[in-house]
């Protein structure tokens, strides 16, 4: 197929080379993986910058089983993670999961890329709760948190929320994002009231829409997504771009609940 893709808007982020997010999920099957191929693969294919996409899942993902294209060119090869790096179709680099049960420590790994002028997208999965994510929030990882449009997965992405806000103070959710993926052609559930009620707590809510070519086994491709899929990954980067870390107000604010 032709190796040749549409020039994409920027997306609104002053600073690309200092992006840190974290994507997560109240369930697992949350397209946790996907969301963060996708943020990192707009990302570069807006700014042509150096964007890499982590597995930070604390039992190993498949994010670089996913998303792996090719060997990582050698002048961008970290030696520590050189046996987990690889490039995706974008040009991004991945960094897949440690083997063994010894998963690097997060907070180290967004620290060394971040030395490397590279944004990082961290894929969480369902890890959220684990203690050695904490560093990395309290830093002021953007907070991306994910469910497919359906009723349990939306109900366990607000547990997951009124953590957040629980552990980390209620100003947390308003540096959140909330992405919904539309994982089959027409949504079981009615979205609008869920937005209308996240709307005054939260920094934004984007919805992706169905794409089939996400649905399929093996290695993404970006080529052969919808232009309207990567402009939903572009809508939400547009609103990681109006946040700045709030390490100090995660670590002192109070516990609240989600009404």
């Amino acid at each position: 197929m032709s190796n040749v893709v549409p020039i994409r808007r920027t997306p609104k982020v002053a600073e690309p080379e200092k992006v840190s997010a974290m994507v997560v999920a109240g369930s697992g099957g949350a397209s946790t993986t996907t969301t963060t191929f996708g943020l990192a693969t707009a990302l570069r294919l807006g700014t042509g910058k150096d964007i890499t996409a982590v597995d930070s899942t604390s039992d190993g993902g498949n994010l670089l089983s996913r998303t792996r294209f090719r060997a990582v060119d050698p002048a961008r090869s970290i030696d520590s993670l050189s046996a987990r790096m690889a490039e995706t179709t974008s040009g991004m680099v991945v960094v897949g999961s440690s083997h063994h049960g010894h998963s690097a420590d997060p907070m180290m790994v967004d620290l060394l890329l971040g030395g490397r002028a590279s944004a990082r997208v961290h894929d969480v999965g369902t890890a959220l709760r684990s203690p050695r994510l904490a560093p990395l929030i309290q830093s002021g990882a953007a907070l991306v948190v994910v469910a497919p449009a359906r009723a349990e997965p939306l109900s366990r992405m607000r547990e997951a929320m009124n953590w957040l806000k629980s552990t980390f103070g209620p100003d947390t959710l308003g540096e959140t994002i909330v992405v919904v993926s539309h994982q089959m052609p027409t949504s079981p559930v009615e979205l609008a009231p869920i937005r209308a009620a996240l709307a005054p707590q939260i920094a934004g809510f984007v919805e992706v829409p169905f794409d089939p070519v996400l649905a399929r086994p093996g290695v993404i491709d970006h080529r052969r997504l919808s232009t309207a899929t990567i402009d939903a990954w572009t809508d939400a980067l547009d609103v990681l771009g109006t946040l700045s870390p709030q390490s100090d107000a995660r670590r002192d604010g109070k516990a609240g609940e989600l009404a």
